[in-house]
């Protein structure tokens, strides 16, 4: 065994005579000059900072657009909301409406449809009563009849229409 190693170390040139060949410092200098004209062509070249963007958007466009989808539903769902408690509050107020109102027939239907769900079915009569109010909240945001109790719902409903305009617009520039 000893000699196997002894043949290698005589095989192997030793560190005192390797003279021949380039410097090592050489190798760093042709790298970093290399790298360099690397970067540089890089900053020059749009289209090459094109692409490597590109790579880097795509996965950041998809997570924008689950985001800005996640806020239009909410904002989508809150209107919804809105309009419930608008048409809740407009079939309470509805005795002091009716003479302002130029959907009377409309709104008088829906608000009698509703007394009859309430007798028919006592048990959950909110969420069967839901499109009703949803209906009935519509027609009077499309009215809007002054009242002072009505008035923070018309606000809430803009801003909130106004949010959906704006994140539609978002997701159509995605």
């Amino acid at each position: 065994m000893n000699e196997i190693r002894t043949a290698y170390l005589n095989w192997t040139p030793s560190a005192g005579n390797q003279k021949e060949g380039l410097p090592v410092w050489i190798f760093y200098i042709v790298l970093c000059a290399g790298l360099l004209l690397l970067f540089l062509a890089f900053l020059h070249n749009k289209d090459l900072r094109n692409k490597i963007n590109n790579i880097f958007l795509v996965p950041r466009k998809r997570f924008m657009k689950f985001w800005l989808e996640l806020a239009l539903r909410r904002v989508e769902e809150k209107e919804n909301r809105l309009l419930i408690q608008l048409g809740q509050q407009g079939a309470a107020h509805w005795p002091e409406l009716k003479d302002r109102s130029e959907a009377r027939p409309e709104i008088n239907s829906l608000i009698e449809q509703g007394e009859q769900l309430k007798e028919a079915s006592p048990g959950d009569v909110l969420c069967q009563l839901e499109p009703h109010y949803t209906a009935l909240g519509l027609i009077i945001d499309r009215i809007r009849p002054r009242s002072d109790a009505l008035a923070k719902y018309y606000l809430q409903i803009d801003e909130a229409r106004r949010k959906i305009q704006d994140l539609k617009k978002e997701l159509e520039n995605i």
